[in-house]
């Protein structure tokens, strides 16, 4: 008689789709992580989990960053009219795990698990994994304040 599974004890399976109703959109951090060469121009790989929502219009966006150490966000500045192509973002750090450092507007700030930062438009800002051996993992929201149409997420 083969073994049945341990379906109690059994493992969740983390990458499951999207769930994408009319009365709700669901999705795991586990699906869509993507790694990058760049991020903003800083240093080393980052990966990044876009939130998309099932693409559902909203001026708030969500993703979760993950920096290796020594690895970091670069340092720049949104603006309401997107001069720079950045995007005309207020943005929302809350530190998940890890420690680190961010430049914000020439300061430096020292960051850890539980603190939550708030960078609104014309602000320079970039974070710095400062941990010797830990990922530093980072919950950002980000509000788009002006009409600009910028793709987030996309291929």
């Amino acid at each position: 008689m083969a073994d049945k599974p341990d379906i109690e004890n059994a493992a969740p399976d983390l990458a499951q789709p999207p769930v994408i109703s009319p009365a709700y959109a669901k999705d795991s951090e586990a699906n869509g992580v993507r790694e990058y060469a760049t991020i903003h121009e800083g240093k080393g790989r980052g990966r990044i989990k876009y939130f998309r929502f099932g693409d559902a219009p909203a001026p708030a966006n969500f993703l979760i960053y993950e920096f290796p150490p020594g690895g970091s966000e670069g340092t720049h500045v949104h603006y309401l009219d997107n001069r720079n192509n950045e995007g005309s973002f207020d943005e929302y750090y809350y530190i998940i795990s890890g420690q680190g450092r961010m430049e914000i507007d020439g300061e430096i700030v020292p960051v850890a698990p539980g603190d939550h930062v708030h960078t609104p438009l014309g602000v320079s800002h970039g974070i710095e994994n400062t941990h010797p051996t830990e990922n530093l993992r980072i919950f950002l929201t980000f509000i788009k304040r002006g009409d600009e149409v910028y793709p987030i997420g996309g291929g």
